[in-house]
């Protein structure tokens, strides 16, 4: 792992928190004090003062999240701090009309605009600080990368396949966390619409109602459409989630790891994850042939070696069979349905199954007694030298319980491509060996295997991002991406509701500033704004726990 490039990121992280934090310290005094200031009775020319002194400070604070704000508006390319930016222009213009107040009436309500800053700025520095907990994670222990990439699988259905190799390079994790928060920017027309409603009500008000209505009018529209709900409706789903999967050794880079797994409908695992060591157990290896009996031990550890079967340990353990002292293999190849065809020692060797000897003439066991022995779950490989069988061996591969749990609970329809050089794991074994009723299993031929290792070469160069990082191999990774799943459907009910809350925020309180301005309240846009960020909480805790 490089060390310098981690040291890079973790400064990185560090800064943005320390600045953050100031941010959120200055919003929440701002909120504060405005807050203490509307429930004394002081005149409105101090809490106008109050107020612009810390809207401006707060501007200043946050100058750059502010104005990329609110040029990003008209760009159409909204961001979280856009409605807010906007939010405490409008706070100052209402400050400033409490100073020019002569009737000292004017209702100071610019503090939960600040509350709304807060929160924001709140939940930035609560996802900073899970960046660096995910540094701290990726530094200390083996990792691995999971990659979404496209495959042309046509005559499976399948257009996209997630895959998991070693860290190779340490990812960029703090950029591309930091990136893609799509709590506006998902909808891009939101956020103009919301600020321009807000605007158009407020001049109507003006009209009706003078430069007072107008100041209260923007003040109270925009803490309805800066909302607490803003922010929070990526962060909270998104660390409530990450804090989950952090227990199951995985870890999410913001957006952009949601985003690439939500259509993801196929992962790729190697058959030692179906079938790991302790899951295989060889039940019987016997001799056909006097001529051969030392090669065919040899032969066989070396061809399983060589095809980094999962049947390999367990036959080395059984036959202590040194591996520096094995043969070298050559013009090794494998075919599906059939087994591995290779010369050793200048010996023509088969290591398959029943179809691979008769392909090349060679008579196998008789049928029924071949059948006999294959019961109860078992599998046969025949070692053949020089067109004489040699040897065979009856082993058992046995489900990996932690595995099938895994495989049932992450949805119907999900595709699991087993990668082997091992004849005898065939998409029907694999089937009846898990049980599996809704996971697809798929054993790629020739072509699909070469497509994969492309893929595969793709990622070790570096050329793609990965969207999860995991302590975990393939199958250890599938409850993680079900939840990765899930949280997209959260995020947008998340959002749908912040939606819902400023729609449907702006057109009441607009009526209220018609029908009674003296009821629209800090305390009346503070309920308002808390009563649709429980939702928001309610789905971030309990969404997703599963």
């Amino acid at each position: 792992m490089n060390e310098e490039i981690f040291n890079e990121q973790y400064t990185a992280a560090l800064s943005a928190r320390d600045s953050i934090s100031v941010k959120t310290i200055a919003s929440g005094i701002a909120a504060c004090v405005l807050f203490i200031l509307s429930l004394i009775s002081l005149p409105s020319i101090v809490c106008g003062i109050t107020g612009l002194v810390c809207s401006v400070i707060l501007f200043i604070i946050c100058l750059n999240e502010f104005s990329d704000g609110i040029i990003s508006i008209f760009r159409l390319q909204p961001s979280n701090d856009s409605l807010n930016s906007v939010a405490v222009v409008a706070a100052a213009i209402h400050s400033l009309y409490q100073i020019l107040d002569k009737t000292q009436t004017a209702q100071t309500v610019s503090w939960v605009i600040f509350l709304s800053v807060f929160c924001s700025m709140l939940m930035k520095l609560l996802y900073v600080n899970e960046i660096i907990i995910n540094l701290n994670m990726i530094k200390k222990g083996k990792m691995y990368e999971v990659s979404t990439e496209r495959i042309s699988l046509t005559k499976r259905y399948v257009e996209q396949v997630c895959m998991v190799n070693p860290v190779v390079h340490f990812p960029n994790v703090f950029d591309t966390s930091y990136e893609g928060d799509p709590s506006e920017s998902k909808s891009k027309y939101f956020v103009p619409i919301a600020a321009g409603l807000a605007l158009i009500l407020s001049a109507i008000i003006s009209i009706f109602g003078g430069f007072g209505a107008f100041a209260l009018a923007i003040a109270s529209l925009f803490a309805i459409a800066a909302s607490f709900t803003s922010e929070t409706s990526f962060v909270l789903p998104y660390i409530a989630t990450q804090r989950r999967l952090r227990k199951l050794g995985s870890l999410l880079l913001g957006y952009h790891s949601i985003d690439a797994l939500k259509d993801i409908e196929t992962l790729v695992v190697t058959d030692a994850e179906l079938f790991p060591p302790k899951r295989v157990r060889i039940n019987k290896f016997r001799f056909k042939s006097k001529m051969y009996m030392t090669e065919a031990i040899e032969y066989t550890a070396a061809l399983l070696l060589r095809s980094d079967a999962p049947l390999k340990r367990a036959f080395m353990k059984m036959v202590s069979c040194p591996v520096d002292r094995l043969p070298p293999v050559e013009e090794w190849r494998y075919m599906k349905n059939y087994g591995i065809t290779a010369n050793i020692y200048g010996d023509e060797v088969l290591l398959g199954n029943r179809n691979l000897l008769l392909a090349s003439d060679i008579t196998p066991l008789p049928q029924e007694t071949e059948a006999s022995m294959v019961t109860k779950n078992k599998n046969m490989l025949y070692l053949a030298i020089n067109g004489e069988i040699a040897a065979y061996i009856l082993f058992t591969y046995n489900f990996d319980p932690a595995m099938k749990r895994a495989a049932e609970n992450v949805g119907e329809d999900f595709n699991i491509i087993v990668e082997t050089n091992d004849c005898t794991i065939t998409e029907i074994m694999v089937q009846k060996r898990y049980d599996l009723q809704t996971t697809k299993i798929i054993v790629p031929d020739a072509d699909e295997v070469k497509l994969i290792s492309d893929i595969r070469d793709s990622i070790a160069e570096g050329n793609n991002l990965p969207v999860m990082i995991t302590t975990k191999n393939a199958i250890g990774i599938l409850s993680s991406v079900k939840q990765a799943k899930n949280l997209m459907h959260i995020i947008d009910l998340c959002i749908l509701t912040k939606q819902a809350s400023v729609g449907f925020g702006l057109v009441l309180t607009a009526l209220a500033l018609f029908l009674a301005p003296t009821y629209v309240s800090g305390l009346w846009l503070f309920l308002f704004n808390l009563l649709w960020t429980i939702p928001v909480i309610f789905l971030s805790i309990f969404g997703n726990k599963r």
